[in-house]
């Protein structure tokens, strides 16, 4: 049976004959292609969407990956030598010297960066193979490094005792309250591969603390607004906490149709949503009001609506036991069922707006579901061309064939 694959983060060729790619069907995308010189040419037997990398790999070299800490005793143990691809980040140690390195026993492949001390920075060159790994120096203490999503605090930076250069792959968010003179004192150098997420306030001490922006994307929260980091649903009851709030989203905002004018009002003085509003036509011209951004798109109803978020299966059934018709909002993925017919959706579906993804099992459905479309920044498609024969896989870390 044929398999098709999403993502890769590593493709692992160096020892893939024509017997075990024959299974593919297709990669869409591959992070790094490893390849040996001997089979090299499968690379263009394979089908292969986008690659990010490709680097051949020579007889004799294993593969790491993650974190390798290079320091004297692991030099000093080295008998034979040692030939390593690192597909991460190389961090040598203070304690090794130039004639450890210069040994000639560790011969280093680096798809990544090397962390190194300043007084070895002359002499590194010696174990990377040419053309591999960026070389980054240091003084002082090594690096910290962090992975994932890490936020800077008050606490963490209490914590420190000397000066750090700190490195984040991933997601790194400043504290609001973020003592901004301890940050300047205590983090010596920053450096980010991913994201940053900052006020406004915060933004000139990133500039003068940053080696480099170009591996980031950098995210300004403007002055007084409040973060929401999940969707918001407000109702005539939830609604009376608030007073006069400024929101800063990403996920989508639901205002119940028993908010009245003046709640609204009172409770919101502005948003700035790069998602949607989903309101009642009422409020629907207060809603604009509020807004900060133009491209914000606000999808009104008239009585009811119907928010699909995550995977939903509906039937012919669960249509027809709708009061009334609705305005339904996929932001999520709807499968219409195999008895769903087109009485059904023209009777019980208003208006639809289509943010991810809508699946029809019969294909007269596409046609009458362009009757009902509102919005569409998403896509509709019939299951056949989701689910054709073999065995797929969305997302794979690191796969060796």
């Amino acid at each position: 049976m044929s398999q098709r694959i999403g993502n890769v983060g590593l493709l692992n060729l160096v020892n893939a004959t024509e017997e075990s790619i024959k299974e593919i069907e297709r990669i869409e995308n591959a992070g790094l292609v490893l390849y040996g010189k001997e089979n090299a040419h499968l690379l263009t037997k394979l089908n292969i969407g986008n690659i990010g990398a490709s680097l051949e790999i020579p007889a004799g070299f294993r593969l790491f990956n993650g974190v390798f800490h290079l320091n004297q005793n692991y030099l000093s143990s080295i008998a034979d030598p040692v030939f390593l691809l690192v597909n991460g980040i190389v961090l040598i140690d203070q304690d090794v010297q130039p004639d450890q390195v210069q040994a000639g026993q560790l011969n280093l492949m680096v798809n990544g960066k090397v962390y190194c001390p300043s007084h070895l920075s002359g002499f590194v060159g010696n174990m990377l193979s040419k053309g591999t790994g960026e070389v980054e120096t240091y003084d002082g203490a090594p690096p910290r490094l962090e992975d994932g999503k890490f936020t800077l605090t008050n606490s963490f930076l209490q914590s420190i005792d000397e000066s750090l250069y700190l490195v984040v792959n991933g997601l790194l968010t400043f504290a609001e309250d973020l003592n901004l003179d301890q940050f300047n004192e205590k983090i010596n150098k920053l450096e980010v591969n991913g994201k940053i997420s900052l006020y406004e306030n915060q933004e000139t001490y990133l500039y003068k603390k940053a080696a480099s922006l170009a591996t980031c994307k950098v995210e300004v929260f403007p002055a007084g607004y409040e973060v929401l980091e999940k969707p918001l649903r407000l109702n005539a009851r939830s609604i009376r906490r608030f007073q006069q709030k400024k929101w800063y989203t990403h996920k989508p905002m639901i205002i119940e149709s028993d908010v009245s004018r003046e709640m609204l009002t009172k409770a919101i003085e502005k948003i700035h949503s790069t998602s949607v509003i989903i309101c009642c036509e009422e409020v629907e011209d207060l809603v604009y009001e509020l807004l900060s951004l133009m491209e914000t798109e606000v999808l009104s109803y008239e009585s009811k609506f119907i928010l699909i978020e995550g995977k939903e299966i509906w039937s012919n059934d669960q249509f027809q036991a709708l009061d009334q018709a609705a305005n339904f909002i996929v932001n999520g993925q709807l499968v219409l069922d195999k008895d769903v017919n087109e009485e059904a959706l023209r009777s019980k579906v208003s208006t639809l707006d289509i943010l991810g993804e809508v699946v029809v099992r019969e294909k007269k459905l596409k046609g009458v579901l362009q009757n009902f479309i509102r919005l569409n920044t998403g896509t509709i498609e019939e299951e056949r061309s989701k689910h054709e024969t073999g065995v797929a896989l969305q997302n794979v870390g690191e796969l060796t064939l």
